[in-house]
């Protein structure tokens, strides 16, 4: 297991390299993925894998290890707030962030400048149970936002980084959480795992069954049986983007009552630029939002003119923002208070 902590020991490589980009690639591919693959994989020794990985982590390059979960199969839907703020100096604004980092129901918290200073992702049982918990952030903090907005996930698809490693993406293969909540069965134990696993995916069965006080095997059947319903979907990484020199874009696109098909068709469009990271279809006053790791904004832009070019019947407008800081990203924020329910 990869411990989140300084390490003392010295490392063979002076900068990040292709070799390290690699690497992120496949951590981000399956961060659960032994060392002894990794570095079959790479084509580098264990032990200079160890070395770069650790030196990551030290780095702040990788600055979690997380197991991405289908929260809509646990009976629970996910709602998106951006938010502007008013009258709010640093001190005020770290407040809120912390606030909201601590939030039992936020599953995504970042700053972002453009049109908007925050987005927020919540986790709710249903839009009353929703509505409850914006009214009380309002009573904390209405004050301080001059506007905010509100949308509802249908779904969001995740796609390998493959322009770490200068890949060319085929077809439209892509992990997710979304579309209609589906109440799967899961126990106390299931519930454990998946809050080790969010916390940091990187421990093997032994060490999670250790401190679940179960066996090995029981925690290996478990996790299987579990990416089977599809509850888990994949084992990633969080990335320190600016550690890297890359920079993080969304569009907020609004489009003109598309067809299935139509769709479709823009979906596989975006998916087949290997910088596209998020694809996300949501209701409100935009319908789909796209999200990029680029080198610039040149280069953001420019897809963004391809894109309105292809389909100048289908995209009515869009709006453009920079996320500079993820705060919080954790697929499965209710999972201690899911334990307490269960008694």
């Amino acid at each position: 297991m990869i411990k989140l902590s300084p390490i003392t020991a010295e490392v063979k490589v002076k900068t990040v390299d292709k070799i390290d980009h690699k690497l992120l690639y496949y951590l981000h591919y399956n961060a659960r993925t032994p060392l002894s693959k990794l570095a079959k994989n790479i084509g580098i020794s264990k032990q200079n894998l160890n070395y770069r990985l650790k030196r990551l982590v030290r780095l702040e390059v990788i600055q979690n290890f997380m197991t991405v979960i289908d929260i809509h199969r646990l009976g629970f839907l996910t709602y998106r707030i951006y938010l502007r703020y008013k009258n709010v100096n640093e001190k005020k604004e770290q407040e809120i962030i912390n606030y909201l980092k601590n939030h039992k129901n936020v599953l995504w918290l970042v700053s972002i400048i453009g049109s908007w200073d925050l987005e927020i992702v919540f986790v709710a049982r249903n839009y009353i149970h929703f509505n409850n918990i914006f009214k009380k952030i309002k009573e904390d903090f209405g004050a301080h936002f001059s506007k905010y907005n509100i949308s509802y996930t249908i779904v969001n698809y995740h796609f390998k980084r493959d322009y770490l490693i200068n890949q060319r993406r085929e077809g439209f293969s892509q992990k997710y959480y979304g579309f209609e909540p589906k109440q799967e069965y899961i126990d106390k134990l299931d519930v454990r795992i998946l809050l080790q696993l969010s916390e940091n995916c990187r421990q093997s069965n032994q060490e999670i069954g250790q401190k679940l006080s179960v066996t090995y095997h029981t925690i290996k059947n478990r996790i299987m049986v579990m990416e089977k319903k599809q509850i888990i979907q994949t084992h990633r990484i969080t990335i320190n983007l600016n550690k890297l020199n890359y920079h993080y874009y969304k569009a907020l696109i609004r489009l003109n009552n598309p067809t299935k098909e139509e769709e479709k068709k823009i979906y596989t469009f975006c998916s087949q630029y290997n910088f596209v990271t998020y694809l996300v279809e949501i209701i409100g006053e935009w319908q789909f939002e796209v999200e990029c790791e680029v080198e610039n904004q040149n280069q953001f832009i420019d897809f963004l003119r391809k894109l309105r070019n292809h389909f100048p019947e289908l995209i009515l407008d869009y709006d453009m923002i920079q996320i500079t800081k993820e705060h919080k990203l954790n697929y499965f924020p209710t999972a201690e208070e899911t334990l307490k329910q269960m008694g």
